[in-house]
């Protein structure tokens, strides 16, 4: 029996003794391990792949759902704002006969904007139109809104005011015919009215006064 364990001892020593043992086992050792990871790796992302992809197309959803309740929510606040125009229809036959008095324009565009009436003269708040042939032709709603007042001036002859965003306001004279009433709802480009004639300005020529207004203030009308 001892001489059979010394037997085993010695042929072990022997082997141990060899250059390519230890290496060999170690190389073994490390595939062993490297086999156990990839094992676990493999039967781990097999579990939690369907996990995994349930939460994204969830996540997804969300994510889609919110951009449609934000495009939804967008859509009544996003609106174009109107471009002011001529309350005029004549095309290249309409005649800006007096301008908007500037303070900042030359002395000759000055001159050109004042108003002469009862022996005075006046800075023009708004502008003459007429057309080239002198005849009447209809007047339109330069922007949409609300009719707040239509009048009869003494000077300035039939009147119409039109509210636009609470800020802003345009007023039309020297009409010889209004189309609307008070609290009327017009939109851009409506014919509200007829060209006329007033006595406080050229009472010979056929025309319309337009003043743009903000905050209740004249200001120069700039026509796209």
């Amino acid at each position: 029996m001892k001489e059979r364990n010394m037997f085993r001892e010695s042929k072990w020593k022997k082997l141990t003794r060899q250059r390519w043992f230890f290496p060999t086992l170690y190389v073994t050792l490390v595939a062993v391990v490297l086999a156990g990871v990839l094992s676990f790796q493999l039967l781990g992302g097999d579990e939690a792949e369907p996990n995994d992809s349930y939460d994204w197309e969830v996540e997804q959803g969300d994510l889609e759902n919110q951009s449609q309740d934000n495009d939804e929510a967008a859509e009544p606040v996003v609106a174009e704002a109107e471009d002011l125009v001529m309350p005029v229809l004549l095309g290249d036959d309409a005649d800006v006969m007096t301008p908007f008095y500037d303070t900042e324009a030359s002395a000759d565009e000055q001159e050109d904007a004042l108003i002469f009436y009862n022996n005075q003269y006046y800075q023009s708040k708004g502008v003459d139109i007429t057309s080239q042939d002198n005849e009447p032709f209809p007047v339109i709603a330069s922007l949409s809104g609300t009719v707040t007042s239509v009048e009869d001036d003494e000077l300035l002859g039939q009147t119409i005011e039109i509210e636009h965003d609470g800020e802003r306001s345009t007023f039309y004279a020297s009409l010889s015919e209004v189309a609307v009433s008070e609290g009327d709802d017009v939109t851009q480009g409506d014919e509200i009215g007829t060209s006329g004639t007033n006595v406080y300005s050229d009472e010979d020529v056929m025309k319309v006064h337009f003043r743009l207004l903000e905050n209740g203030e004249p200001v120069n009308p700039q026509f796209e």
